[in-house]
């Protein structure tokens, strides 16, 4: 019996396999013969296929709606991917600019030590370089007097430690002069190589800002659609597209389904086309397999009723055996107790007196 369940729950398994093909095949039949339908009406399951139609407007309603907000979102993250990667360009070339504004500034420090600066340069630069030039210039004088070695020790520090700070003040020069453009009126005869790697980079960081400018532009453009938590209502819109879609399909099924058992047995090619004809040959393969397939099981099912039967059987004959033995017991102790009884009668007859014999008339 074990075997047979298990052949029965191995062939259920293939028609609910056969099913689900069943359901895919009435589905492209449906929309095989869809396409036919709306140019050339065959006059077949009518209303399911306005049924169709009606689950069709509603798949292509919501997915317009899903592509528009995914559209959105994506454009949004282009964006804004974009403009990171522009900005973070843009902070790249503050590297070599503030080389190249230490090395104007250090070239302006050299003109403003050597006074052949230009007056408006000069006026730039004076506070910036007036301070520490005149306190270098005072520590070197001291250094080139007859003093003390401990006190020339010191004083070679400071003047150390105020040649360490230039730097800072060669990029803050540089900048500034290049920020009011007056970075060309530096004696600049022997540098122009770095003159050229100025322009370059700042060709390059116009061009940067000219395109950062379009991005921001088209975000605040896409930011003023003022779409509200768009990452959840695409959530929510990709839900109502798969709850389109499975009911598009299950309208397509049910109109496939309802053609094949409307459809006349003499539908050629003509009339549904050679795509859907082959489509209902499949089905009727499907369908004969899950014919046999049942008919299978009835007959296992009905092996299996049997053998329950034969057992039942079985049994009921142990037990018509056990009572027959019961029988046969209890017939063997009545013949005993009824032989008790005579015995014990007789007893009682012997013990009693004999009766008189009654006297003749």
């Amino acid at each position: 019996m074990g075997t047979l369940q298990t052949d029965i729950q191995q062939k259920q398994k293939e028609i609910e396999q056969h099913h689900r093909d069943l359901y895919s095949l009435y589905a492209d039949l449906g929309d095989s013969v869809a396409l036919i339908e709306h140019l050339s009406p065959i006059g077949y399951a009518h209303q399911m296929y306005e049924r169709l139609c009606k689950e069709m407007q509603d798949l292509e309603t919501a997915r317009h709606a899903y592509e528009q907000l995914a559209g959105y979102i994506s454009q949004m993250e282009d964006r804004s991917r974009k403009i990171k990667e522009i900005e973070a360009d843009i902070r790249t070339l503050s590297k070599p600019k503030k080389k190249i504004f230490a090395q104007l500034g250090a070239i302006a420090w050299e003109a403003y030590g050597s006074e052949v600066l230009v007056d408006h340069v000069k006026l730039v630069c004076d506070p910036i370089f007036e301070e520490p030039q005149r306190r270098i210039h005072v520590l070197s004088e001291r250094l080139e007097a007859p003093i003390g070695l401990i006190r020339k020790t010191l004083l070679r520090q400071r003047l150390k430690s105020e040649r360490a700070s230039l730097p800072v003040l060669f990029a803050k020069a540089g900048r500034q002069l290049v920020e009011i453009g007056c970075e060309a009126d530096l004696p600049l005869k022997d540098h122009q190589p770095l003159m050229k790697e100025l322009g370059e980079l700042r060709e390059r960081e116009a061009e940067l800002h000219q395109e950062l400018e379009v991005h921001q532009s088209a975000m605040a453009k896409l930011q003023s659609q003022e779409v509200q938590s768009p990452k959840a209502k695409l959530d929510a819109s990709e839900q109502v597209l798969r709850q389109a879609q499975k009911a598009c399909e299950q309208a397509s099924s049910v109109y496939g389904k309802e053609l094949y058992e409307t459809l006349p047995d003499d539908v050629n090619t003509h009339m549904i086309g050679h795509t859907a004809l082959g489509l209902m040959d499949q089905i009727t393969l499907h369908r004969k397999r899950i014919k046999q397939l049942e008919n299978d099981i009835q007959m296992l099912q009905n092996m299996i009723k049997v053998q329950e039967l034969e057992a039942q059987i079985e049994l009921e004959n142990q037990k018509m055996a056990l009572l027959k033995n019961q029988i046969e017991t209890c017939n063997r102790q009545i013949q005993q107790v009824s032989s008790s009884i005579q015995q014990k009668k007789s007893a009682i007859e012997s013990l009693l007196p004999a009766k008189l014999e009654e006297p003749h008339a």
